[in-house]
């Protein structure tokens, strides 16, 4: 014997559903402080390049190689919860978005080859500051709209 729920728990069992859906793709995503230090450190990276070339050509390849290993430990399970992210969403690879985020890298590496090739002056540090900017700015847009979209689906 099945008996049918009224329209009101209905509607409230689909809205326990979206509410844990959000829920969920807030819990694993970064914080906005962790995009605004991505920010803050790619914008530093850019005017030691400018500032400092000779401390880049001795340490860029470790700087490179620590904060990829963060990124690395960031995507693993013990390492996400010492980064504060409990659970870890698994997207799957959406077309739209990876043609928006291919779309964005080549003019960002066309506006950098570009201003390079006519010697613009302290390229670095703007290169820097854009690519800072646009992680501190974008990255939590993006990150929210990507994995609300995967707990969507």
């Amino acid at each position: 014997m099945s008996s049918s729920p009224t329209p009101e728990e209905a509607r409230q069992a689909l809205h326990d559903v979206d509410r844990r859906r959000e829920q969920s793709a807030r819990a694993a995503g970064h914080s906005r402080w962790a995009w605004i230090a991505a920010g803050v450190v790619t914008a530093a990276y850019g005017v030691l390049a400018d500032r400092e070339p000779r401390f880049l050509s001795n340490w860029s390849s470790i700087i490179v190689v620590a904060l990829l290993l963060i990124v690395v430990a960031g995507n693993t399970r013990r390492g996400g919860a010492l980064l504060g992210r409990p659970v870890r969403a698994r997207t799957a690879a959406d077309p739209a978005s990876m043609l928006w985020v291919a779309l964005v890298l080549i003019l960002f590496i066309a506006a950098a080859t570009l201003a390079v090739a006519l010697h613009t002056p302290h390229a670095a540090v703007w290169i820097g500051l854009a690519g800072g900017v646009l992680l501190a700015a974008a990255g939590p847009w993006w990150q929210r709209r990507v994995l609300s979209r995967a707990a969507g689906r």
